[in-house]
């Protein structure tokens, strides 16, 4: 069946990010992504001296004509929001397209390494939280967590250097303002049998949280945030279950990363995932959630 996601997000010139990537591997999970862009950016933020043009006063041109056209969707992936204005038209469109049946994915793109991206101010911050009870599936690095859930960070990192399943229990207590929503969240520190890895934490309040590690491989890359969700969309359009998509997209993720660091590139290029989209194939899932599933009985 024919499958379309609308993917709400920036288009960055530079950077592997966003829309960039959404197109890239929804594509090639078999997947239309019908992009909106919130805002087209020079390069990703990360970039010294971008400019970025707000798209916000078209974006309603996007819902309207898509709305005149009778288009419908199986997937909404809503990413970085560069005003407070751009979320409420994200809300809009929401309330014209988040039909029953309609997977809602926010990405809910703030901060990392413990602190708000550039620009991002407190209305930002609850224009973002609001869209957030809104969705079906979250998918926010710890930062991004810690910001929604008005979380303390310093003491959760330290938690995860010496005892990770304190930390799964208090991620999992603090996570209760968003009951009703399944999260993912992203790229969490900590050491284990004197090894240092990065969690990705399941959490849906009807079970038993999960935790899927992935080594450290080191750097903070542009883009694989996006890369992330874009992945577990289009896995959960494909029918896997949430364990499945995260540690599929965390394959293609540490692969992206280990190809950029033996190529020497820099952080802000993103990671070189592109020679790997073919994990993403419908037999390479197959493969994947025989492989999860053999793991699971060992």
């Amino acid at each position: 069946m024919h499958q379309r996601v609308a993917a709400i997000n920036d288009l960055s010139g530079l950077g592997r990010c966003s829309l960039t990537v959404d197109i890239a591997v929804l594509a090639a999970m078999g997947i239309e992504a019908c992009p909106l862009p919130t805002a087209v950016l020079t390069s990703q933020t990360g970039y010294p001296g971008y400019h970025c043009v707000p798209f916000t006063k078209q974006m309603c041109n996007y819902t309207e004509h898509w709305q005149e056209l009778q288009v419908s969707f199986q997937g909404i992936l809503s990413g970085y929001l560069a005003t407070p204005d751009a979320a409420t038209q994200v809300q809009d469109f929401l309330e014209k397209f988040h039909k029953p049946g309609v997977l809602y994915l926010c990405d809910p793109v703030l901060g990392d390494n413990g602190k708000a991206y550039r620009g991002f101010t407190d209305a930002s911050i609850q224009a973002v939280r609001h869209l957030a009870f809104q969705a079906d599936l979250l998918t926010p690095n710890l930062t991004e967590f810690c910001i929604l859930t008005d979380t303390e960070m310093d003491s959760l990192k330290k938690l995860g250097q010496e005892n990770p399943e304190e930390l799964y229990r208090l991620l999992q207590y603090r996570s209760y303002l968003f009951k009703y929503q399944a999260l993912v969240i992203t790229g969490i520190p900590i050491k284990e049998r004197d090894q240092q890895l990065l969690v990705n934490l399941i959490i849906d309040h009807a079970k038993t949280s999960v935790a899927i590690p992935s080594p450290h491989l080191g750097g903070s890359y542009s883009g694989t945030g996006d890369l992330f969700a874009a992945v577990l969309m289009g896995s959960q359009l494909q029918k896997r279950n949430l364990e499945q998509g995260v540690r599929l997209a965390g394959e293609l993720i540490v692969r992206g990363i280990a190809d950029a660091q033996k190529e020497h590139t820099p952080c802000n290029d993103g990671i070189n995932y592109e020679p790997y989209l073919n994990l993403l194939s419908p037999s390479s899932l197959q493969t994947m959630g025989q492989r999860g599933t053999c793991e699971a009985q060992k």
